[in-house]
């Protein structure tokens, strides 16, 4: 399992389809991407900054209408992927929000879907920029299977007469069941407009792109997004991590038991974000995290092999619950060397 560091994404993959996917709605192109979407994906991912043999998107409704996934690297970079539906051009459409913080840079970037397809047993699903549409970025999505297909094209000049390709995601759904709790609440997913985003990007820092780089500009801003919650996490070091840089892993099992064992399996299956912490970070605000039952590790990676192994100085893995809509705190004591 390799440490998953921070990326930009935009998606890709070429395929030949034709049949449009059967929808709920005849009126809505590409409805079941709804549902295609939501899972635990856990898969390898090769980026233009480099290849990630272990990686994950944790994706969940948070709403009956929008489904929901962030990737954080660390403190102010991150990655939110979000798909939804909404009133955009006069009518019900399924769109996506891609964006964060990169740095002090804020960044978020609107887009359509304007292919859905099945060949096959493959589902294919393209979502271009809502404004500069697929000759200035798109994302694709492929289903095959229980496997997910993620790739993107992003070109500023325009053209994307030579794309360079950002991010290829490959992975599988480990663990369906973490969205489902989410699906029974909101008996997801219904043709409930998400957003209204009609005559929402006439103003643009670049007239060919639905791109906003300040938040309070955003149409759609994390505090208009429901059932979300943050989770501080306050670190109590042990002498030897004084001043070392941390990872921190939150997962749904246990990894580090109290006598220091590792669970092998639960390390690569059932973590849902990896986070660098800096030398003199003591603690650590987890942002758009879906309510459930988490373990927070925290440890100080002495071998740089990215997972807490032997010689590493680790807390055991503390459970913690997030309820929905809320602000949760844990505390985590680095308080062993593992055997």
């Amino acid at each position: 399992m390799m440490k998953a560091y921070i990326i930009l994404f935009a998606l890709y993959i070429p395929l030949s389809c034709s049949n449009d996917v059967e929808t709920q709605d005849d009126d809505i192109l590409g409805f079941e991407l709804l549902s295609d979407v939501n899972g635990h994906w856990v898969g390898s991912n090769e980026t233009a900054f480099g290849f990630y043999d272990w990686f994950a998107f944790d994706f969940r409704p948070i709403s009956p209408s929008h489904s929901h996934s962030i990737y954080e690297g660390a403190a102010n970079q991150n990655i939110i992927t979000s798909i939804f539906l909404a009133e955009y051009e006069g009518k019900k459409q399924i769109m996506a929000r891609n964006g964060g913080w990169l740095g002090n840079q804020y960044r978020a970037t609107y887009f359509i879907l304007d292919k859905a397809e099945n060949r096959n047993q493959e589902k294919y699903y393209r979502l271009v920029d809502a404004v500069g549409g697929p000759d200035r970025s798109y994302m694709e999505f492929r289903f095959v299977a229980d496997s997910i297909y993620m790739d993107a094209y992003k070109d500023n000049s325009g053209t994307l007469d030579q794309p360079i390709h950002h991010m290829g995601f490959a992975g599988s759904n480990r663990n369906p069941s973490y969205s489902q709790k989410a699906v029974a609440l909101f008996d997801y997913p219904q043709e409930t407009i998400e957003v209204n985003l009609n005559n929402q990007f006439s103003i643009l820092i670049d007239k060919d792109s639905a791109l906003f780089l300040e938040e309070d500009l955003d149409p759609f801003p994390k505090s208009d997004h429901g059932h979300i919650s943050d989770l501080r996490v306050d670190i109590k070091r042990n002498t030897p991590t004084q001043n070392q840089g941390l990872l921190f892993f939150l997962s749904k099992s246990e990894v580090v038991s109290e006598d220091g064992s590792v669970n092998w399996s639960n390390l690569d299956n059932t973590v849902i974000r990896t986070i660098d912490l800096g030398r003199t970070e003591n603690n650590y605000t987890c942002t758009y995290l879906h309510p459930d039952d988490y373990f927070v590790t925290i440890f100080h990676d002495l071998d740089g092999d990215g997972i807490p192994s032997s010689g590493d100085y680790s807390s055991s893995s503390k459970q913690t619950t997030v309820l929905p809509n809320s602000q949760e705190s844990v505390q985590v004591e680095i308080e062993m060397q593992l055997p």
